[in-house]
């Protein structure tokens, strides 16, 4: 089933640090429908997959993040902004 997204939406995706965990997979998934992409997760390797993810031609944002941290929370609030999908 394909599942269209208007180009240009802004997705945060968390949980997006391993190259073959799901978070990564719906980032890709997601930038090859049009979407602006800002990845997280709670190590730097987060910057590796955004490389990743603009070598195809991706528009991505990477950030270290701990969700269970409320200040890096809001850190990541401001740093991406508003999103369409979450």
């Amino acid at each position: 089933m394909s599942v269209a997204v208007p180009p240009l939406r802004r997705a945060l995706i968390t949980g997006a640090g391993a190259v073959d965990g799901i978070g990564f997979a719906t980032a890709r998934l997601l930038a090859e429908r049009g979407c602006r992409v800002a990845i997280a997760a709670t190590t730097a390797r987060i910057f590796e997959r955004a490389e990743e993810l603009r070598a195809w031609g991706a528009e991505a944002s990477a950030h270290v993040a701990d969700l269970t941290d409320v200040s890096a929370v809001a850190r990541l609030a401001a740093e991406v902004g508003a999103v369409d999908i979450l």
